[in-house]
């Protein structure tokens, strides 16, 4: 029995996330350094962002912010608690510790509180339909976060999810 069998899928990711995280410990200057980096992950609602946000943090040992959590429930348009936001970026920055923060419009949120992220990536998922089509493409004219990201991961879940089934049906073999 592999030792690493009982994870299963946690240990297969797809290659894209493999390459951003790369990236990313080299900006952060990775293993010498931890630059205290604001890490932002934006793209559509349902695109992955979380995911990503979630998996770096956990690979990279950081905290990951997501921007949701912030939300003015039923504002429109969409609001966030920035004064909150602006706090967890600040006390990061001053312990000198990176952090990651994702959302939708986060290009906006961060522009706000004016905190620019230091490293931006930009998801897209193919064969994607965003619940928020009218606000996403007005956001993604004016403020270009695919056009300013260091790094586009373009990805579809058919790929990462096939690897996923064969780790489950090879784990019950």
């Amino acid at each position: 029995m592999d030792q690493h069998e009982d994870l299963g899928p946690l240990l297969s990711a797809p290659p894209s996330y493999l390459e951003v995280r790369q990236l990313l410990r080299e900006a952060l200057g990775f293993p010498w350094e931890r630059r205290p980096l604001l890490i932002g992950i934006d793209g559509a609602d349902g695109s992955g962002k979380s995911s990503l946000a979630s998996w770096l943090s956990w690979q990279l040992e950081m905290p990951a912010v997501h921007l949701d959590l912030f939300l003015i429930r039923d504002s429109d348009p969409m609001r966030w608690r920035l004064d909150d936001l602006t706090r967890i970026i600040e006390a990061q920055r001053e312990l000198g510790r990176p952090l990651i923060v994702e959302g939708v419009q986060l290009l906006y949120a961060l522009d706000t509180i004016r905190r620019p992220p230091d490293f931006l990536i930009f998801v897209e998922k193919e064969n994607h339909e965003s619940s928020m089509r009218a606000e996403i493409h007005s956001y993604l004219v004016h403020f270009l976060p695919k056009d300013r990201a260091q790094y586009v991961l373009k990805w579809t879940s058919a790929e990462h999810d096939e690897r996923v089934m064969r780790a489950h049906h090879a784990r019950r073999e």
